[in-house]
């Protein structure tokens, strides 16, 4: 006789933290946005650089609500990273980072702006 064991709804997480060891963090889930501001006070970032894509910056509200909850009094938002990460996007983010005097990458979206974000850092430094 054999038995099955069906998982539970328990057993899958939809709100956590992912700490890698590169990245300082990874925030995902429902409710993850309350968190930015402590997490932001926390790292000492006061001026934020946010990488997003096109449509998500004119065609929703999440950027906006991103930048209410940074509870940082100034945001920088760079919105020109298409899919797939083209290398003069991420140029032409480099170079408006530079000349921000932000204090930290937070990127939304998808798998694009998180590698854009990624090696913009790399090219950056």
């Amino acid at each position: 006789m054999s038995s099955t064991i069906l998982p539970t709804t328990s057993q899958y997480a939809n709100l956590g933290t992912y700490v890698p060891t590169i990245l300082k963090r990874v925030e995902y889930g429902i409710g993850s946005l309350s968190k930015l501001a402590d997490i932001l006070s926390e790292l000492s970032v006061s001026k934020p650089f946010l990488v997003t894509g096109t449509s998500l910056a004119t065609k929703t509200d999440i950027t906006e609500r991103v930048k209410n909850a940074s509870g940082c009094e100034s945001v920088v938002v760079f919105s020109g990273i298409q899919q797939h990460s083209p290398i003069q996007h991420i140029r032409n983010a480099v170079v408006e980072l530079k000349t921000s005097d932000s204090d930290r990458i937070i990127a939304i979206d998808g798998g694009s702006h998180i590698d854009a974000a990624k090696l913009m850092i790399h090219l950056y430094k």
